[in-house]
């Protein structure tokens, strides 16, 4: 399998770990990494991403290979494949951790078994720190790596600096001789001060004199003096403690310098000496850590960067699956009243009204679907970068005007006042006459979709700075300032879950957007927030370039034949509750020619209201509902008890078929689980079962 697609650039990456090894690594360390891979080609890529990064990389092509390795050296990082023949890459890391020198080594598991998520949490029970998919991204894996290589270069650093402190300490307690310590003390790097039991300084080296600017005479309690002010109160209560106790003191602690008044992170240890149990004098030393503070703080940058891109991939994954729920949504809605109503028309049982009806039922819903399925298809043609434009001379009014007609009728069925305001000169544009018009009818779309009944919807074009403005302001609910930097985002919704009030699947804007700047143009959101109502502004210049133009799509259709054998629902009354207006009218005729008796509810409180007064055999609901999902319809119902209706069998009859919502609904307590487009046959016998009619 291909490890990776192209090398990209590196300096951004590499240019930490090598100031890190010029500026601070031990000499003679050279961080090594151990590839291991079966596939001779994967290592060869795997050399080639981290080579550039200035580490020692060293090759393994089994498990067994990598566990010898380990014997001969320390490693900062393993990349360790999952598929290896003999020993796995789990077998392989679960020996690895079991080995007390090599148990702290961190492990990032490679593996081409992106669909399936169990090893994950197997890799990670197994002491992985991290995993990246085959095929993987060069620069991501090279950012990793140098978080994992940086982290073991300051623990290199840091051991190597408390090494050096340990020995010093050392040093001082063996020699004896008070002058010999004193010339040793003068030509260290470190501020040291010794002290008599009761804390007063009896001696501090040209270090400290020199970094401080004190004398000894004004020097007292370790440095206390030039400390930062909001370290000194730490140090204080260290230094009592210490001479009340004969503790040790160890802390970190700012220090100004007297050359140019800067303050400088000190790691200050003071140690008691001792004979016979009592305390006769203190060490000090004073370490200068500035360096590795900073690369602490670098580190931590570090990890947090990480932390936000993991999110940010989390929170993708997550919009990723809502969107997917959603289109299973909309798209399964219309489509169940398009099939139920074509199954009983050629049942042949329809008065010639019922069939018009139903006729009209097909054609609206499937001009639903057919609208969304373009919009799906738009947005797959924006990320391939396959939608493109026809252009030609046009004029803006003329499509504006198409626009407000086809909106009209939704529009007058809410009372909405729509305006169209014209302040252009006589000017042709250069534009996709199709794609503008889209354009248009999006925005239009949207306003008419988020005004309350009664509202207003004003839309201007004028001409500004040599561009057209076109201008579509709605007096609706508004957009959140937190949504608004992302109303043209795609699959970003304001409100993506089950109970939300408007349909559709967020991508419109979306495509408004991408089809305003194809013709060189912008559009922006202005919103004051929740029930201010929201502008959508477009600018499009007087001209745009010339664009290949897009090839003709040729329309797809689907056609299917069922014969429907209801059972006989004679004497059983069924409660039908769904806010979509066509679904209950076709799930109601489905189950009444069946024999049942069907009462119909378009909210949960009409749901309950006519649950007391029918006392239904069946409860049959829909879970996507605005204000109350189906959910909470059931646990109100629950609530009743025995005597008021509490135990009617109940099914769900949804447009979300995923395997969790039918788990989640069968948790809730619903018997059964019919998701839209229901097949009337099946549908009949679902709601015989649960009146115990017929055996499941």
């Amino acid at each position: 399998m291909k490890a990776f697609a192209g090398t990209g650039s590196i300096d951004p990456i590499a240019a930490p770990l090598r100031s890190t090894n010029e500026g601070g690594t031990p000499t003679g360390t050279r961080p090594r990494i151990l590839l291991v891979d079966d596939h001779p080609a994967n290592l060869i890529a795997l050399e080639a991403v981290l080579e550039p990064l200035g580490i020692e990389l060293v090759r393994s092509s089994s498990g067994q290979d990598a566990l010898r390795q380990l014997l001969f050296g320390d490693f900062a990082l393993i990349l360790l494949d999952v598929q290896m023949p003999g020993l796995d890459g789990f077998k392989t890391a679960e020996l690895i951790k079991q080995r007390p020198r090599n148990n702290d080594v961190p492990i990032i598991f490679i593996t081409a078994l992106s669909r399936d998520t169990s090893h994950i949490f197997r890799g990670y029970a197994h002491g992985a720190v991290d995993y990246i998919l085959k095929p993987f991204d060069p620069d991501i894996l090279r950012s990793k790596v140098t978080v994992f290589v940086q982290l073991y270069l300051q623990k290199e650093k840091i051991k190597q600096q408390e090494a050096e402190l340990r020995e010093h300490e050392r040093q001082v307690q063996e020699r004896k001789a008070e002058e010999r310590v004193r010339a040793l003390v003068d030509a260290m790097p470190l501020c040291v001060f010794a002290a008599d039991p009761s804390g007063r300084l009896t001696y501090c080296n040209q270090m400290w004199m020199f970094f401080s600017g004190l004398s000894l005479e004004r020097s007292a309690h370790f440095g206390l003096e030039v400390a930062h002010p909001e370290d000194a109160p730490h140090l204080r209560r260290a230094i009592d403690n210490a001479f009340c106790t004969g503790a040790e003191i160890e802390l970190e602690v700012r220090f100004r310098r007297a050359s140019n008044g800067q303050y400088r992170w000190h790691l200050l240890r003071a140690v008691p000496q001792k004979k016979d149990g009592t305390v006769t004098g203190w060490i000090a030393t004073g370490a200068d850590i500035e360096e590795r503070k900073r690369d602490e703080q670098a580190r931590m940058r570090l990890l947090a960067q990480e932390k936000e891109a993991r999110q940010e991939a989390q929170t993708a994954n997550r919009m990723k699956d809502e969107f997917l729920a959603t289109v299973s949504h909309e798209l399964r809605t219309p489509l169940t009243a398009i099939l139920g109503w074509i199954r009983i028309m050629r049942s042949g049982k329809l008065d010639p009204a019922k069939f018009q009806r139903a006729t009209d039922v097909i054609e609206r819903n499937g001009r639903a679907q057919a609208a969304i399925i373009d919009d799906i298809l738009d947005v797959s043609r924006i990320i391939t970068g396959k939608l493109k434009l026809e252009l030609d001379p046009i004029d803006l009014p003329p499509l504006v005007q198409a626009a407000l007609d086809s909106i009209r009728p939704a529009a007058e069925a809410k009372e909405i006042v729509v305006s169209w305001q014209c302040d252009l000169p006589t000017l042709r544009l250069s534009g996709d006459p199709d794609r503008l018009q889209q354009v248009v009818w999006n925005l239009l779309s949207n306003a008419i979709k988020f005004t309350p009944q009664g509202g207003s919807v004003d839309v201007t074009a004028r001409v500004v700075d040599n561009n057209v403005e076109l201008s579509v302001k709605d007096s609706g609910q508004g957009i959140e300032p937190e949504f608004l930097p992302h109303v043209f985002d795609r699959f970003r919704q304001a409100d993506g879950t089950s109970t939300r009030r408007h349909g559709g699947l967020g991508l419109g804007l979306a495509i408004v957007r991408h089809l305003v700047e194809l013709h060189g143009g912008t559009v922006k959101a202005s919103s004051a927030g929740a029930g201010s109502g929201a502008t959508f502004t477009v600018l499009l210049p007087t001209r745009a370039a010339q664009v290949p133009a897009l090839t003709e799509r040729a329309p797809t259709s689907s056609r299917g034949t069922l014969d429907l054998s209801a059972s006989s629902l004679s004497g059983i009354s069924v409660l039908i509750v769904d806010d979509e207006a066509d679904a209950r009218e076709l799930i109601a005729t489905v189950l009444e020619q069946a024999g049942a008796k069907a009462i119909t509810a378009g909210t949960v409180d009409e749901a309950l209201t006519l649950l007391a007064r029918e006392r239904p055999d069946v409860l049959l609901t829909d879970i996507a509902m605005p204000g109350s999902d189906g959910y909470t319809l059931l646990k109100k119902v629950r609530e009743l008890g025995p005597d008021n209706g509490g135990e009617i069998p109940a099914a769900a009859l949804t447009a979300y078929s995923r395997n969790e919502d039918a788990r989640r609904a069968f948790s809730a307590g619903f018997l059964r689980y019919v998701s839209k487009p229901v097949e009337p046959a099946f549908l009949v016998s679902q709601v015989a079962a649960l009146a115990r009619r017929l055996e499941t």
